[in-house]
């Protein structure tokens, strides 16, 4: 059996190294943080250390006696992890999102986005011209490097990393096995619909809220539809206090700040007739596959390539410039046919791209030379 130690820092996506379980791995977990009541649950199956430098020495000797490294979400220090590990060790880069696109937030804000922005925007344009004055950007890099494999949800978004970092290590499809699509569900029953749309998963600037909510503004709103903005994470800043701001001027709209316990985020999208996430790249994925997989009408931008693998999927998704005439119309639900449809399809991805030649891939890695 091969030793794999997968190293994270977001109590969010730990149980994401669950896909890894096999005959043919032993799997260890490494958290950088400090044990607290969001990692409660690893307490006791994982090895707790703050990423700081007085313990890298520490997690290297660790992480040495690894077949395979798993880093989840590259950052500063996991770069420096990766940089110093013995060159016996395959390293696999599970991408997050934002090793990219904190790096050219320009491309991933709207206008209305960006203007809240501006030294930061400012401060990663010199960073793109001058990327070896900056000692971070240079670990990063070399990390990136060092990989043997990138671990990407699909292949469009790999394509489009390729046009950004044309040195990324080869691709391994994450499996999608654990997706919930496995039994025909009867909609009225158990998920009966209101009017409700969704607007957003997070205070995150990603999401243009703003763009959305002068839509909503702007048009014969159905007086029958209720907006949700979920707003319950992430950062405060200008731009949230503008979001709230504007959503206290739309009548139908409820901003949503407290966080969901799990079980109460299991059943939202049960209840909700379309969700819309108006962000330009990959994200919020767990928000958009729950939705699905409870019927509901999905809104995204054609600049995400989330938009792109859907579309090429087969999956009925609808565009931002869509949403207009159906928030007035008031036909934001899908109907039954498009709601199996839409199942069908992710049952197939889940075919497409099975555990078992997951882990083909990460084994093929320990013959390469």
């Amino acid at each position: 059996m091969k030793k794999l130690i997968h190293v994270h820092s977001d109590h969010k996506f730990i149980h994401d190294s669950e896909r890894f379980e096999s005959e043919f791995f032993i799997n260890e977990l490494v958290i950088l943080d400090a044990k607290n009541s969001l990692n409660k649950e690893y307490h006791n199956k994982a090895l707790f250390f703050e990423p700081n430098p007085e313990n890298l020495n520490k997690i290297l000797a660790i992480v040495n006696t690894a077949d395979i490294l798993v880093i989840y979400n590259l950052d500063v220090f996991k770069s420096l992890i990766v940089n110093h590990a013995d060159k016996r060790v395959k390293i696999v880069w599970r991408f997050f999102g934002t090793e990219l696109y904190s790096r050219k937030l320009h491309l991933y804000l709207s206008t209305k986005s960006r203007s809240f922005f501006k030294p930061r925007l400012i401060k990663d344009q010199v960073k793109r011209i001058f990327p070896f004055l900056f000692q971070n950007e240079t670990l990063f890099y070399r990390a990136i490097k060092r990989s043997d494999a990138i671990i990407c949800v699909f292949k469009e978004e790999y394509e489009y990393l390729i046009r950004h970092w044309n040195h990324l290590p080869k691709l391994i499809p994450l499996s999608l096995d654990k997706l919930q699509f496995t039994k025909e569900i009867d909609f009225e029953l158990e998920y009966p619909k209101k009017n409700t749309v969704v607007f957003g998963n997070s205070r995150s600037n990603y999401n243009n809220h703003l763009d959305i909510m002068e839509l909503a503004e702007s048009c014969n709103l159905n007086k029958k539809i209720d907006i949700k903005i979920l707003f319950n994470y992430g950062a405060e800043n200008a731009y949230t206090d503008k979001v709230r701001e504007k959503a206290r001027g739309i009548e139908q709209a409820t901003l949503i700040d407290s966080f969901m316990p799990p079980h109460e985020f299991n059943d939202f999208y049960g209840l909700v007739a379309a969700f819309v996430n108006n962000t330009y790249r990959q994200f919020a994925l767990g928000n958009i596959m729950s939705a699905l997989h409870r019927g509901a009408k999905i809104y995204l931008n054609k600049k995400n390539t989330t938009y792109t693998w859907f579309k090429n999927e087969g999956l009925y998704i609808y565009e931002i410039e869509d949403l207009k005439n159906d928030l007035e119309t008031g036909k934001i639900h899908l109907t039954k046919s498009e709601i199996e449809h839409n199942l069908k399809c992710m049952r197939n991805l889940k075919e497409l791209y099975p555990r078992t030649d997951f882990h083909l891939q990460i084994l093929q890695l320990l013959n390469k030379k």
